[in-house]
């Protein structure tokens, strides 16, 4: 293929193809391009990782989610690997914490009985299993086939911690796990980019009591490797809600004390895709799971798509929609009105380019067209 180089370019890079035979250019790459996305469970949560609504976390990339206790993780998980099954994947999990079970998976809409579970107790017991498993799926040609989850990253102990443990010593780690879980972050990224294996992972998160002025983005556990090697990481946070008929679905669980659910507040720390930095909160009811178009009238608003007074909205060429409780849950609104403009606003604002727009408005709406017949 003539890329308009000399014969001379070319001859010199042959050395390098004769080494390298994933060597290429950078627009004909499958290892360096992702070309295919698996959808959250949430179009706004959807938005902030890929910057579009039906897209969702990279094929072929390190993702994280981090936070603290009952934050939604492992659901987010479940829902991604719900997803990942429909499109003909396979999960494999990896559990640190013996918490993933039969029934939250269901829940979350899994086929439990086609997800692979492996317990481990050690960074370098994870770290050898996901290495096999990704070698095997490079020599089988499985490529694209799977989906791993490591749940959580911050409950690995190192092989030295648990002899130590073992052996009744009380030696000081001195870092030897966090450089352990780097060196295992490390290995295993551009092995799974080579099986374009997408590689989920939860992590604990907490405050540093030494900051003089508290960050937004909390510490994770583990060291540095996490924050190096993902090429996405979200960070979530929760509150408790009451009931509330204004929200879609507000059902509440008997003898739940009011409370129906909870507001997870996501916030991206690092994006290789679009920007970081951007945040939604997602409505998740105990009872019906997370609400549908949670997330998005304040996209919408923030993008102009609904034009917000008072207490009542409208679309932007006046049409009048009202209190948010009488068309909320309205899916030919979202659906026909507002998903479309919004998800091309997205594609204008929420990307890395040095023009206007990665596409044209055409090939955008025809883009919207495909995911909708499908």
């Amino acid at each position: 293929m003539s890329k308009n180089l000399s014969k001379e370019v070319l001859a010199a890079f042959k050395a390098l193809d004769d080494l390298n035979p994933d060597a290429t250019f950078l627009d004909e790459s499958t290892l360096s391009n992702v070309d295919s996305w698996i959808d959250t469970g949430c179009m706004a949560l959807n938005a902030i990782i890929s910057g579009s609504l039906y897209k969702g976390i990279p094929m072929g990339r390190v993702t994280g989610f981090s936070g603290p206790s009952q934050s939604g993780k492992t659901l987010i998980l479940n829902r991604i690997f719900a997803n990942a099954q429909k499109a003909g994947m396979t999960p494999v999990v990896f559990d640190t914490e013996a918490a993933c079970d039969k029934q939250s998976a269901e829940n979350c809409g899994c086929d439990a009985s086609k997800i692979k579970y492996c317990p481990v107790d050690t960074i370098e017991q994870c770290r050898n299993q996901i290495m096999a498993f990704l070698d095997s799926v490079i020599e089988n040609n499985l490529h694209g086939k799977f989906i791993i989850g490591v749940d959580s990253l911050g409950n690995l102990i190192g092989q030295k911690e648990l002899n130590d443990v073992t052996n009744n010593k009380d030696s000081a780690d001195m870092g030897t796990r966090a450089k352990s879980l780097k060196s295992m972050l490390r290995v295993i990224t551009s092995r799974a980019a080579k099986a374009n294996i997408p590689i989920l992972f939860t992590n604990h998160i907490y405050s540093n009591p030494t900051e003089l002025y508290p960050s937004l983005v909390k510490t994770q556990s583990g060291g540095s490797g996490p924050i190096y090697m993902a090429s996405v990481l979200v960070q979530l946070a929760t509150r408790q809600e009451k009931q509330d008929d204004k929200r879609e679905n507000d059902i509440i669980l008997p003898g739940a004390n009011k409370v129906s659910g909870v507001t997870m507040r996501a916030l991206t720390t690092k994006n290789r895709f679009v920007p970081p930095f951007l945040e939604t909160e997602i409505y998740l009811n105990f009872k019906t799971g997370l609400a549908k178009y949670s997330g998005l009238l304040d996209m919408a608003v923030g993008h102009k798509i609904v034009i917000q007074t008072g207490s009542t909205y409208a679309l932007a060429d006046g049409t009048k929609l009202g209190y948010f409780k009488n068309w909320g849950s309205d899916t030919s609104i979202w659906d026909e009105k507002i998903l479309p403009q919004l998800e091309i606003a997205l594609n204008r604002a929420v990307s890395f380019s040095n023009k206007d727009t990665e596409q044209t408005t055409q090939e955008i709406v025809n883009e919207i067209s495909i995911h909708e017949d499908n």
